[in-house]
């Protein structure tokens, strides 16, 4: 009888796991059938076939933003009655908790105890030796983690090398965008940086550093990966060389190593002198060129220039001429890789998802919607605009003092910075962080890091202005939309712009999700409290510093 009620028993267990097997099956194709028929509805909607079907095109995926401005340029033009003041723009004052003592004037000795817990013998590990890539700020964000990183692991840091980018061109070396002998003595105590490596280590390589064996590491590599993983190599070969080197650290490290990433942004990376002397210029034409706002001006992050266009994949009022030339640049630029049979484009989706960049007239709509009146002064810090001329004419109606950093230097002054994208993009930073209002218009290093500075700037407020791009783009393709309608959503977005621009990110002891150099709060906030006033001195203020505490 327990022969047959175990054999029974086997064979319901058998016919139970078949079931589950199969019902499992089902649900899995099910799964698997969802996705595929949601891509395909949205393929139908926004695609290419959607005409074909008939359908009407779902809000927010048509560019129509030029018709609608002509449509109600007669409204925006008399309505300059409820000007929006500079100096009220921030509903939400924010007030910094009061932190705990900065750590500066001990962190020299906390490192001292540090390298002498982790290393065997004394004296540096070695020598660390880091390629940065990319633009201005990926630059910049790759200096700040290798001053993290030679703290870490007890390295003497070199002078980080800039590698030439396919997309920026630039040639520029550390020292024509930073001022080396600034950034090394405001590091002595926490990172020993020198320029070259000694004679012996370059007789070994042949006086080539490029023959110093490359090691990858991963991205957002752990303080244990370059504990228990790099730093043994260092020890043994006294040299390292790491390229690339963005992102190769993560953002949970230890609070002393934390605040080498905050004393290297704010206090070390200061712009060379060239750029520093032609910066402050421009800052001073900038106020002056205010006035009628007490000096204080709105800086734009504009990026419609056409490489941006063409990478974006988006549509605008071209037609297939734009279409054609688009494809082109592509191919030029990015040799097949929007060719490739697993990539999609569906510009239409990209403008649903806010993903394409605003365009001029976008900009001078919702800004005009927002309060701000044709007596504001607008600094646009941007490349080559795509086809500048026709697209910069509706946002020049709306706000005549607009101005670039062309406009403002004359050909003498931008003639060395000519052919050096890193240093065009150093003088809009410079310009733009000593703005009244920042306005963010795609996503990139630059708005990122820019952020981060002001919120630094301005005790944890980043007075930015950073739109809802999914709503902005249904609300102007609407062509029955009020000029008022619009401009109670515009307010609605200010306020909650505002809202989100003074929230700082919960942190946890080696939990932090979000980057330090957006939310510098609240490791980086004893550098404002410091009764050493060099440390409230950011990289650029040190000879803007009278212009923006004149305009207060």
């Amino acid at each position: 009888c327990r022969r047959r009620l175990r054999s029974k028993t086997k064979s319901f267990v058998r016919r139970e796991n078949l079931g589950s097997g199969l019902n499992f099956r089902r649900n899995l194709r099910y799964l698997l059938l969802l996705p595929l028929l949601y891509i395909s509805g949205l393929l139908m909607c926004v695609g290419p076939f959607s005409g074909f079907w008939g359908y009407a095109s779902v809000p927010g995926s048509v560019y129509r933003s030029y018709e609608n401005f002509q449509r109600l340029w007669d409204d925006i033009r008399l309505d300059n009655s409820s000007a929006l003041q500079l100096s009220s723009v921030w509903k939400y004052k924010r007030r910094v908790k009061v932190q705990k003592p900065c750590p500066n004037s001990t962190a020299r000795n906390h490192f001292s105890m540090y390298r002498t817990s982790i290393m065997e013998s004394p004296g540096s590990s070695g020598y660390l030796i880091v390629d940065a890539n990319g633009g201005l700020n990926q630059q910049r964000s790759a200096i700040c983690n290798a001053v993290a990183v030679a703290g870490l692991l007890n390295a003497i840091l070199v002078i980080p090398r800039f590698e030439l980018n396919s997309v920026w061109r630039d040639p520029s070396q550390f020292g024509d965008i930073y001022d080396e002998e600034h950034f090394i003595n405001n590091l002595k105590g926490y990172v020993n940086v020198v320029r070259e490596l000694p004679e012996i280590l370059m007789e070994r390589y042949d006086q080539n550093i490029s023959n110093i064996p490359n090691f990858r590491v991963q991205a957002w590599a752990t303080v244990n990966y370059y504990l228990g993983v790099v730093l043994p190599i260092l020890r043994d070969q006294r040299v390292i060389r790491i390229a690339p080197f963005a992102n190769r650290l993560t953002m949970n490290v230890p609070s002393h190593i934390q605040l080498l990433r905050c004393i290297t942004n704010y206090k070390a990376l200061k712009f060379s002198p060239p750029i520093s002397s032609l910066a402050e210029k421009l800052v001073s034409r900038m106020i002056e060129r205010s006035s009628m706002t007490g000096g204080k001006y709105v800086s734009v992050h504009l990026r419609f220039e056409q490489d941006m266009v063409a990478f974006s994949c988006c549509v605008y009022e071209g037609g297939e001429a734009e279409k054609l030339k688009m494809d082109s640049f592509r191919e030029q630029e990015w040799k097949g890789k929007f060719k490739r049979k697993d990539r999609v484009i569906v510009p239409a989706l990209n403008r649903i998802e806010g993903k394409c960049p605003l365009t001029p007239v976008e900009v001078g709509l919702m800004l005009r919607g927002m309060g701000f009146d044709n007596n504001t002064s607008i600094y646009i810090a941007s490349g080559k605009i795509y086809q500048a001329e026709k697209h910069l004419a509706p946002l020049l109606e709306m706000f005549p003092l607009l101005y670039t950093k062309e406009s403002l230097a004359t050909p003498d002054e931008l003639a060395p910075f000519e052919g050096h994208s890193s240093k065009l993009a150093a003088l809009d930073y410079t310009v733009s962080l000593f703005s009244e209002v920042f306005v963010t218009t795609q996503g990139g290093n630059f708005p990122q890091f820019l952020m981060g500075h002001r919120r630094f700037l301005f005790n944890g407020h980043s007075k930015t202005i950073k739109p809802d791009k999914r709503k902005l783009v249904v609300l102007l393709q609407d062509m029955d939309i009020s000029w008022k309608a619009f401009k109670d959503e515009m307010e609605v977005m200010l306020a909650e712009s505002d809202r989100k621009g003074m929230m700082v990110p919960r942190v946890k002891k080696f939990n932090r999700k979000t980057s330090i150099y957006t939310y510098p709060l609240p490791e980086c906030a004893c550098l404002q409290s410091s009764n050493n006033s060099t440390f409230r001195l950011t990289e650029g203020a040190n000879v803007l510093n009278s212009h923006h505490e004149s305009t207060r």
